[in-house]
């Protein structure tokens, strides 16, 4: 419950420090005077994104702060629940919140003095006020909202948690059951690479240190006509008429002869008769050479039909032919890794598990939302009747929707008629301005009981409405204020006459200074005051105090005569 809220240089506030108590406590004020001053200073201290025109002209920082306090043991434990969360000091009698904006567009967060991030305060702040705003009656049309209400009436939060936790592990199951499945499409593929290369490779039967051989005989095949030319040229050369042998032998043969002229010639004759010796072995090597040399046709045949497939292959392959031995290897170990594959039947049978869950517990959450449906539906008719709506029927329907999604697999919607038999339709298309506000105000009622929000704040709800719709609205106001903190901020005089507690707003300008707006409680006869001003010009200023007293009179209020 909010006990105390302060705010400096925020808008046109100056300085402003106001106290609160339980119950229906009531703004007003002329058009113009900023009534929604504590709406706004409230949803941007709670978390709400602030401007820097937010901060009153000519001063570099806005201050809002506000104290807080816990009326009921449930309020207090949902609160604490949020100070472990988020790991703050959890010994606490009141919550003191204080915001600061700055005119270099920094924004500052405090809980109970420790710094607090913007997300979280706003967090905080959804546990401690509701809000609703002068257009609050719009969010009725979106059926997130709907979906909402009727589970908050349902009081369904635990089971949405379980669903929603299955949705999401039914989603990221069979995230990775595509990703497999496209990994192994891929695999299937490599594989199918892998059995074709394998098979080149094998059919080829390349054996080890083949090419190597195979490559030497090719380079000798290619290049055997220039060397048995040299054979040739090299065996006429020694073995010929005219060959070094022949020479060498007539030679040492005509010396011999003369020898005995000159005896130091037989050295010569030794040395020259040695060197025939050894040209005969050079010749006799190179005959052999020449004989290994020679390759016959079919084997030459052999050769090039062998070079050019294991040639062939390596093209196909794109690999080196000094490689393909080595490859056959790798490849048949990599086919191995792959045939390994991966469990996609395992998680084809997780994925098919979790669905199964999903849709169990989807359907289970289904069932009891039709079941509360009906009694949403019926208890939001009867607040309808009390705030004169007495011919508008409310229904909840609940329909499954072809695209189920982490809150389940219904499709929500509110819709009204407005008699028995009618046609439904949406809200939002047969409610006008001030009905969808107190259809607003009746689920609001509806929810009372089960979600209590410490402290509701309600700004212009009357807009659309007077009369007894009015007197209505004002009646269900202070009886909601009986159990919870009520805030309204309203121009009707049906509705303030009502309140427990009353301020009235006020902006004041001088000599063309910058307006201030100004807050304060009003006591016995300053309310009358403003009632009567609420009331209007219509009657007399005399009138209008005595009519203002009546209402007060009629509603509780201690009023002198």
């Amino acid at each position: 419950m909010l006990r105390n809220l302060e705010i400096s240089n925020f808008v046109f506030v100056e300085n402003l420090s106001l106290e609160f108590a339980s119950g229906f406590n009531i703004f007003s004020g002329e058009t113009g005077s900023g009534k929604s001053i504590i709406v706004d200073a409230l949803a941007i201290l709670l978390g709400k994104r602030a401007t820097l025109m937010k901060i009153r002209e000519g001063c570099d920082q806005a201050v809002i702060s506000a104290f807080f306090e816990m009326p009921t043991k449930s309020e207090e434990l949902k609160v604490k629940q949020w100070f472990k969360k988020h790991s703050f000091d959890e010994n606490f009698n009141e919550i003191l919140l204080r915001r600061v904006l700055d005119k270099a567009g920094k924004s500052r967060c405090w809980v109970n003095g420790q710094l607090c991030a913007l997300n979280q305060i706003k967090e905080l702040g959804d546990l401690l006020v509701e809000i609703n705003g002068q257009h609050a009656h719009q969010k009725l049309m979106s059926q997130s909202f709907q979906r909402d209400t009727l589970d908050e009436f349902a009081e369904l939060k635990n089971d949405i948690e379980t669903l929603r936790s299955l949705w999401f592990e039914w989603q990221k199951s069979n995230d990775e059951l595509i990703s497999m499945e496209r990994t192994q499409k891929e695999m299937n593929e490599k594989k199918a690479t892998l059995v074709w290369k394998v098979q080149e490779l094998e059919k080829l039967g390349l054996e080890s240190g083949e090419w190597e051989m195979l490559s030497i005989d090719h380079k000798k095949l290619g290049q055997m006509s220039d060397l048995l030319s040299t054979f040739s040229t090299a065996r006429i050369a020694l073995d010929s008429e005219s060959g070094v042998i022949r020479t060498l032998e007539s030679t040492a043969a005509e010396l011999r002869e003369i020898s005995e002229f000159d005896p130091k010639l037989n050295e010569v004759c030794d040395l020259l008769e040695k060197g025939t010796i050894e040209v005969q072995e050079a010749f006799i090597a190179l005959r052999k050479c020449e004989k290994e040399a020679e390759i016959d046709e079919e084997r030459a045949t052999d050769i090039e039909r062998r070079f050019n497939d294991v040639m062939n292959v390596s093209h196909k392959l794109r690999e080196r032919p000094d490689k393909l031995f080595a490859l056959q290897e790798e490849l048949k170990k990599e086919f191995s890794a792959l045939e390994k594959g991966t469990d996609i039947k395992s998680l084809e049978m997780s994925v098919d598990k979790l669905k199964t869950a999903f849709f169990s517990q989807a359907k289970h959450l289904s069932q009891k939302r039709i079941e509360k449906a009906k009694e949403l539906s019926s208890l939001v008719t009867q607040w309808l009747k009390k705030l004169s709506m007495g011919n508008f029927i409310f229904d909840t329907t609940v329909t499954e929707t072809a695209t189920p999604g982490p809150f389940g697999i219904d499709e929500i919607f509110f819709s009204i008629s407005q008699y028995k038999g009618d046609n439904k339709q949406k809200i939002s298309q047969s409610a006008s301005g001030g009905e969808l506000s107190r259809i607003m105000l009746a689920i609001t009622m509806a929810l009372s009981k089960i979600s209590r929000t410490p402290t509701i704040i309600f700004d212009e709800i009357d807009a659309g409405i007077g009369g007894n719709a009015a007197d209505s609205v004002g009646d269900v106001l202070k009886q909601l204020g009986m159990e919870q903190q009520i805030f309204c901020i309203t121009h009707l005089p049906q509705i303030a006459a009502r309140g427990g507690n009353h301020f009235s707003i006020r902006k004041n300008s001088e000599n063309g200074a910058i307006p201030v707006t100004e807050i304060r409680y009003l006591n016995t006869q300053d309310r009358v005051d403003e009632i009567a001003r609420m009331l209007g010009n219509e009657f007399s200023t005399e009138t209008s105090v005595q009519h203002a007293t009546s209402l007060l009179l009629t509603h509780g209020q201690n009023v002198v005569t």
